[in-house]
């Protein structure tokens, strides 16, 4: 399921990867809130990131974990993940 309000009020600095892996063919396709903390905001794109990023309080995780996604990047001031799967 995507919830707009999940992606208005995703962290704008995350916000820029999404529109940018937007732009190049991605797409959204499952929005979540309230794991792992209360306030944490979930963004899943449909494909593995089509670049990589690199920009300050972001954290790069590669999980390649089948049960879960492939990578994702972490806002920890806001608990927000962009995450994308296989």
């Amino acid at each position: 399921m995507i919830k707009k309000d999940h992606v208005n009020n995703f962290s704008a600095t995350l916000k820029r990867i999404l529109d940018k892996e937007i732009t190049l063919g991605n797409k959204i396709v499952e929005t979540s809130e309230g794991w792992p903390h209360a306030n944490s905001i979930m963004v899943f794109l449909e494909k593995p990131f089509f670049q990589k990023y690199q920009l300050e309080k972001i954290e790069y995780r590669h999980i390649n974990d089948p049960h879960y996604w492939k990578e994702e990047y972490f806002d920890g001031e806001l608990n927000h993940t962009l995450a994308c799967k296989f």
